[in-house]
């Protein structure tokens, strides 16, 4: 019998040394179709004369790596986002004495930030493979009115080595819809806590995150690679609002004038423990000019606008997330 969509699973569990396998115990649950790509730099070696009129006659694997695509169907929850966060600093647990886990991702701007790793099962009822050393080199989250939160990571990994399956339990974690979430803007991040939440604005947002983390291959007698390296980490913000004078004053004037600025968006969720259940991110920004009425929904012009991380000497992008869970997975 084929292996069946219904049957297809992505599986994470964070890995104590980096490249050692261990079993996955939370399930990510996601599109099934396109996740794994396991390259071994085949070389056909086309070139050679063999006196014949057939080129190939021999194939020769020169590298070994592996590419995953993660992309939420469902929508993700605010106990998931553990996982894209580790990858911007590693080593974090939830805090708290109640059942409300506070968790700090923030990157260092001047230090290694040792993101985690983790290994991946990914397959179906017929076959699966299980990935070492998998790590987020773009995340990209986004929320618009009447859906869930969605979530898609770009990973590299080490190996894909086929084997058994790890069977953790099923993810019931709490969705994030995406009306809860809220956007503020301040002149500085100590600012940010104290602004007013702008209302009947904001319509859709998305972000894309770009880790820095590069994967390398060494002449050490393996053809997988050997370790990531951490690089610059970048973050693109798209966000389509109402064409509203605060829109003008907070986009397209400090756009003109490269004025920067500080956002926080933020979702709220049901309570927990002695809080609520919470996700986002405050970060610096300078705008690109947006486009100006863009589109138009029920005869209101729109705008896009889009924000780029920026750096103001002591902040970057500022994760946070409140959730149920105290480690990771």
């Amino acid at each position: 019998m084929p292996g069946t969509q219904i049957f297809t699973y992505v599986n994470f569990g964070k890995e104590t040394t980096r490249g050692t396998p261990v079993a996955p115990t939370r399930q990510l649950y996601g599109e099934g179709t396109g996740v794994i790509e396991p390259t071994f730099g085949l070389n056909f070696h086309e070139g050679e004369n063999a006196g014949r009129r057939y080129r190939i006659r021999r194939v020769t694997s020169a590298a070994e790596d592996v590419s995953l695509k993660y992309r939420s169907l469902s929508g993700v929850s605010f106990d998931d986002l553990v996982v894209p966060f580790s990858q911007l600093k590693g080593g974090a647990t939830g805090s708290g004495a109640n059942a409300d886990k506070t968790w700090t991702f923030t990157p260092s701007a001047t230090a290694a930030n040792s993101p985690e790793s983790y290994s991946v099962d990914v397959g179906d009822d017929t076959q699966n493979w299980r990935v070492q050393y998998a790590m987020a080199q773009r995340i990209k989250l986004a929320a618009a009115r009447n859906d869930v939160t969605s979530m898609e990571m770009d990973l590299f990994g080490q190996r894909a080595v086929k084997g058994a399956k790890a069977t953790p339990s099923a993810n019931t974690a709490l969705k994030i819809p995406g009306d809860l979430w809220t956007i503020k803007f301040a002149a500085n991040i100590a600012g940010i806590g104290a602004a007013s939440v702008q209302t009947n604005f904001l319509l859709a947002w998305e972000v894309e995150i770009m880790t820095g983390l590069k994967w390398r291959h060494y002449m050490d007698g393996n053809l997988y690679g050997g370790q990531h390296v951490e690089t610059d980490i970048a973050a693109t913000l798209s966000m389509t609002v109402e064409s509203t004078s605060l829109a003008i004053s907070q986009f397209y004037d400090k756009a003109v004038a490269g004025t920067m600025d500080f956002l926080r968006l933020r979702a709220t969720g049901p309570a927990l423990g002695t809080g609520n259940y919470g996700a986002g991110f405050d970060m610096p920004v300078l705008y690109d000019v947006p486009t100006i009425i863009d589109s138009e929904e029920d005869g209101i012009n729109l705008y896009k606008v889009t924000a780029r991380l920026a750096d103001d000497g002591t902040n970057g992008i500022i994760p946070y997330l409140v959730n149920s869970i105290a480690t990771l997975p």
